[in-house]
């Protein structure tokens, strides 16, 4: 069943989310300690506007009400907002206020923005991700938005796969962290 993450969820969603932390391969993120880092997601989680908080994910539960996989949404006009958020966080973990995290725009203008799309591994081959992927216009249209947007690393080429089989198509590439994406749209109908 998907839903929206509650708040109890952090524990659960983190090391499904951290596995896009561990293949983005940023140095910013490699630069903190891994328990800095996980206080300073929790915080973002908690808070009510920051890219990775509860209220931007949906998950996927199995029969226990326990998050397998998720998505997290936003607008384009989100972006200016999403990551600044975070910054009253960092001196309860201990960092200095112009420490950088993520700084990368990732949607363009119009697009409602799929930021993360994870599963957890004992979970992957049973078409979570395309379910969670295909609650995505329903959301935008809700939303005011006409096009979904995501970025695909141009290293995981079975992710991409898997965008192009739900109707995304490669309109742009851009560079995020150290690497490079494509980045794919989907009109919404």
């Amino acid at each position: 069943m998907i839903r929206k993450a509650k708040l109890t969820d952090f524990s659960l969603v983190y090391p499904i989310l951290k596995q896009i932390f561990d293949e983005m391969d940023m140095d910013t993120i490699k630069a903190l300690p891994e328990s800095q880092f996980y206080d300073l997601m929790k915080h973002g989680f908690y808070s009510s506007h920051y890219r990775y908080s509860h209220n931007r994910m949906w998950v996927e539960t199995d029969e226990m009400d326990r998050p397998i996989g998720l998505i997290v949404m936003y607008g384009y006009d989100d972006q200016n907002l999403i990551d600044i958020s975070l910054k009253s966080a960092y001196p309860k973990v201990g960092l200095p206020l112009d420490t950088i995290v993520f700084s990368d725009k990732e949607a363009l203008p119009h697009e409602w923005y799929l930021d993360a799309i994870a599963v957890s591994p004992k979970h992957w081959g049973e078409g979570i991700a395309q379910k969670l992927i295909k609650l995505a216009p329903k959301i935008a249209k809700q939303n005011g938005y006409k096009k979904v947007s995501l970025n695909v690393d141009q290293d995981n080429p079975r992710a991409a796969r898997l965008y192009d089989y739900i109707g995304f198509k490669t309109t742009s590439t851009m560079t995020i962290g150290d690497r490079m994406y494509d980045h794919m749209i989907k009109k919404v109908g």
